[in-house]
Parts: structure tokens; sequence; C-alpha cells
């Protein structure tokens, strides 16, 4: 069910929320946490929602999305999805007119779950501060999508320089298949050390920058970054005295090769990670992500570009 509310008030929508949890037979009682989902554009909220609605299944939840209209005079629109088209979540999509969401604090109470977390996604942006703003303050997890902003090394630096506990960001998940094997590779005999590692990837995606300060801060060795065109990871290479291990993923593969010295290539699962998927790992936890911090605030320093080293 698809309700639509115009010129209306984030009251009278949670109020038609609560009523229509009585009426459709929403599965919300199993709700976890509310996600507030922030948007530049009607193209940003179609992504975030699509990405929630999916990772719903796995969280049921209450999502918020909110998005900015450029008017005269001031108004709030909502439109309220239950049942069918919420999948395992209820929805309310508000899209806030000429300053009616200047203040998104009073705008969202109404509409917040009790006694649940609170989940703020930026789907186009990172605030300069996300622990400040109103949706943030007001958050325990603040997630930004960093990778749509095109410039990598400043957002990463901006990020580093603000960062508050709670905060992450999806080129973070966007790595932990490549951290998973990358570790497991490491556990197998011999235990030799690393000497030096070269990541290969894209020069335009912060998720080759914070696999490099990964890397570099666990194994505090030097990290070359081999930068090219494109939009994901292809390969990482860890050197050895003996010879070096590497995992490679073709470009348009969804399939990566474990090259180790002595054996046989073994072919492993590495997909390039949707929004869903990303989104889904980042809800499943609503305390710090420890290890993103401190990459972010010390393994980042550890590479050999200037502007993480100021």
């Amino acid at each position: 069910m698809i309700i639509h509310m115009n010129n209306t008030s984030s009251a009278a929508v949670g109020l038609r929320m609560e009523e229509l949890r009585d009426t459709v037979g929403s599965v919300a009682l199993g709700r976890v946490l509310t996600l507030v989902i922030i948007a530049n554009d009607s193209a940003g909220i179609r992504d975030g929602m699509q990405a929630a609605a999916g990772a719903s299944r796995a969280h049921p939840c209450r999502i918020v999305a909110i998005h900015a209209v450029d008017a005269d005079e001031p108004q709030l629109d909502a439109e309220i999805r239950v049942g069918a088209e919420a999948g395992l979540s209820e929805i309310a999509i508000l899209r806030c007119s000429g300053g009616a969401g200047s203040d998104l604090e009073t705008v969202l109470s109404p509409l917040i779950l009790p006694d649940t977390p609170i989940v703020a996604w930026w789907v186009q942006d990172v605030p300069e501060r996300t622990a400040t703003t109103a949706v943030g303050s007001l958050a325990q997890r603040r997630i930004t999508t960093s990778r749509f902003l095109g410039d990598p090394i400043q957002h990463l630096c901006v990020m580093r320089d603000t960062y508050t506990p709670g905060d992450t960001d999806l080129a973070w998940a966007g790595m932990t298949l490549w951290r998973n094997h990358l570790a497991a590779m490491l556990d197998e005999p011999p235990e030799e050390p690393v000497l030096s590692v070269t990541v290969e990837g894209a020069s335009e995606h912060p998720s080759t920058y914070l696999l490099a300060g990964w890397l570099a801060l666990h194994l505090q060795v030097p990290v070359t970054i081999d930068r090219h065109q494109g939009a994901v990871m292809t390969e990482v290479s860890l050197h050895r005295e003996s010879g070096d291990l590497r995992l490679v993923r073709p470009l348009g593969s969804e399939i990566a090769d474990m090259i180790r010295p002595g054996r046989q290539t073994q072919r492993v699962n590495l997909p390039v990670r949707t929004m869903e998927t990303m989104l889904i790992e980042e809800l499943r936890s609503m305390t710090a992500d420890v290890a993103y911090g401190e990459v972010l605030q010390n393994g980042l320093p550890l590479l050999d570009i200037p502007e993480f080293q100021r």
C-alpha cells in the first residue's frame, strides 16, 4: 500500500503510520532500528530506497528518507509505503520544500521508533562533520557514501580529521571480502614476514586507499598503490622472500585467483559488492567500528601520499 500525504506535518505522518500498523497487518513489530536516508535528489532517494528495502530483509526497520526541494513556500509532502511495497520495513519518504526541512531534528522526532537505535545514511554526500549535523547528532551510527564524490583523497582526509566513533563509510564495507581472503592467505604456512605490498585499484575509489591503509597498519611494511582508471580493485600482491602471495580479480569478473608459491591456484568468490550488501553489513552492529577508525586515523598516514600525512 502506498499513501500520499500532501502539505502535511511529520507528526501527522507518524500518526498515520501507527494507524496502518493495525489495519494493514504490518510486520513492523519486529523492527530493530530506524534508518534515516538523506539524499540530494530523486535519483539518490531511489537508489537509497532500493538498497534499504533489500537490507530490511536482514534488518527489519523503519525507513525515513528525506529529500530537500527548492521552492518559494515551505511545505512537507510525504509518501508512506507499507505491506508488499515496503518488504520487511515501513517507509516514509519526506519531500521538504522551501525550507520545511531546515530543522530536521523536529521533523524526524515523530517518526523515530522508541527504544531502538538510529542510523543515518548520506547516500550522495559527506557532510564535513556528520556527528554534529541535525540527523547525525541523533544517530548511533552514521554512514557516508564517499565513492560518488570524485576526489577520494580529499574526502578521506575530511573524514579522518572529523572522525567520531560511530562514523563509517560504505567504501570500508566494500573491502570486507578482500580483507577476509588476504587474512586467510597470511594465516597459512609458512609463517614468513611480508616485506612490502602492492595494491592495484581504481584511483577514484576510496576503497583502494582504505585497503592499502589497512595493510600498512597491520603489516607495518611499505605499501605501494598502483592506481588505474576504473571502478574496482583488481589485485593485491604481498611480497615475501619465498615468493609473492597474490589475490587477483580481473576486470569484469566476480571470481578471483589466490596465487601462492608452490601451490595450485585457487579460485574464490570475490564479487563487486552492491550498496544493499554493504548496507546489510553496516547495520549488523550499532557499536563503533573500531577497525575503520584505526585505519582512517592511523593507517592512511602510513601511505606515501602527501595529503594523508598532513
